[in-house]
């Protein structure tokens, strides 16, 4: 299984996971992004992978072996890496303007979701 791995919030590589036997392996290779980056697997939980190094060629690397039993540190269902959580919240709406009346700002009452000026 291959999964995006995100620096700053942008695509930098990829995480492959892969079964060896009775452990699984995990190797991410990324760009070098100019400073230490700690990489985690996100999902329904986060759990922690470690630090790339470099590899060369503008590359960072991790390679690591998990047994089954540090496997339960990590999601069930893994849906990317990255140094930090992605913000996946919708966009927060802009605030009402509120409307001028004669060049004075007026007073806004929220209720139900809705502006109510006064």
């Amino acid at each position: 299984m291959e999964l995006p791995v995100y620096i700053d919030g942008k695509r930098e590589g990829a995480l492959t996971v892969e079964r060896r036997g009775t452990v699984t392996a995990m190797t991410v290779q990324v760009r070098d992004v100019g400073r230490v980056v700690r990489l985690s697997v996100y999902g329904e939980k986060a759990g922690y992978l470690g630090i790339p190094e470099p590899a060369g060629g503008g590359m960072l690397r991790l390679e690591k072996q998990f047994t089954p039993m540090q496997m339960l540190q990590f999601p069930q269902r893994m849906e990317y890496a990255a140094d930090r959580p992605l913000d996946r919240r919708a966009p927060a709406e802009k605030p009402a303007e509120t409307p001028e009346k004669g060049g004075e700002k007026r007073h806004v009452l929220w209720m139900g979701g809705k502006p109510y000026f006064f």
